[in-house]
């Protein structure tokens, strides 16, 4: 037996090694965005190997990788990625930290929605799936719309995953598929890289550089109207559902003033975590749906974006906070 098992590996490592060598964009993709790999441990990709799938068929029994595994340690590499799926995927990774997920469960997350929905929100999918992880309402995932949701969606995966036994151990093959019972449960496995890139990105990281090209297309979901946050009653709509969708999504997103020309403001941010980390989460959430909410300009530190990529300000925020305007 030992050669066919030795054979199965090297085809397994190598279906890793010639996904990972092609373009990070999802197939069909845009590359519109670009969020260049961030300092970190390497990333150890773990392919399953052969398995049932159904109801806790890697959840329960696969704690560690199967007899059959394929190990691969890689690099997290540059992405690039459509706007709406950085978008999305800051939604995922935003929802996750304001859950107190740690890191890893936030890339199990987006890994697991690359390859559930190419981080796009579908309206539909295989019989009632629907949205970035396409839940199924008649499982109980919640109604049509609430799965429509992104932030509900992420918190219900959260939330399934936290029921996971010893989720925190596991290869992400397995994780993933003790949540969404997927027929190709090693399918997960190829994203982690890049899930891992924007999880780092998108989690406080420095300096900030992840960007989109000017003409980006916008999201085209319906987005849900989030509750309103306190002070933001001077400015324009446009702001205002901005700075609500970010307290809806990250949490702790507070409105220390509105400009006087109303599409301006700066913010202030909550949490236990560095004042720094805490701005550069939301600026660099503010960047990842700055295509869709019209985002012009943001300021976290010394750190300024605008639609031409990144800067060194002259006016540096304060510890914390984050100017952003729209426009």
């Amino acid at each position: 037996m030992a050669v066919p098992v030795l054979v199965l590996v090297v085809v397994l490592v190598a279906v890793v090694v010639l996904v990972r060598g092609a373009s990070s964009a999802p197939p069909g993709a845009t590359a519109e965005c670009t969020v260049p790999a961030v300092t970190g441990p390497p990333v150890t990709v773990v392919v399953e190997g052969p398995q049932s799938t159904g109801a806790g068929a890697a959840g329960t029994a696969e704690v560690n990788a199967s007899p059959t595994a394929a190990t691969s340690v890689v690099g997290a590499p540059d992405v690039e990625l459509s706007a709406v799926a950085l978008q999305n995927a800051a939604t995922i990774n935003a929802v996750g930290i304001a859950e107190g997920v740690p890191d890893r469960g936030r890339v199990i997350a987006v890994a697991t929605a690359w390859q559930e929905s190419r981080l796009r929100n579908l309206s539909g999918g295989d019989r009632d799936s629907i949205g970035l992880f396409q839940q199924r309402p008649s499982q109980g995932w919640g109604t049509a719309a609430q799965v429509a949701d992104p932030v509900h969606a992420s918190r219900s995966f959260y939330s399934a995953l936290a029921e996971v036994s010893g989720w925190q151990r596991m290869s992400l093959t397995a994780a993933a598929q003790a949540v969404q019972y997927s027929a190709y449960p090693d399918a997960y496995a190829q994203w982690e890289p890049d899930a891992t890139t924007l999880v780092r990105a998108l989690s406080g990281a420095a300096p900030m550089a992840l960007r989109c090209r000017t003409g980006a297309q916008p999201p085209t979901a319906t987005t849900p109207v989030r509750t309103p946050v306190d002070g933001t009653a001077p400015a324009t709509p446009e702001l205002r559902t901005l700075i609500a969708a970010a307290a809806a999504e990250l949490g702790g997103v507070q409105v220390v003033s509105v400009g006087t020309d109303r599409t301006s403001a700066v913010l202030g941010t909550a949490g236990r975590a560095d004042a720094g980390v805490r701005a550069r989460r939301l600026a660099a959430w503010l960047v990842a749906h700055a295509t869709g909410a019209g985002v012009t300009r943001v300021t976290a530190g010394s750190q300024q974006w605008s639609p031409d990529g990144w800067s060194v300000s002259t006016a540096v925020a304060a510890p914390g906070r984050v100017a952003v305007a729209v426009g």
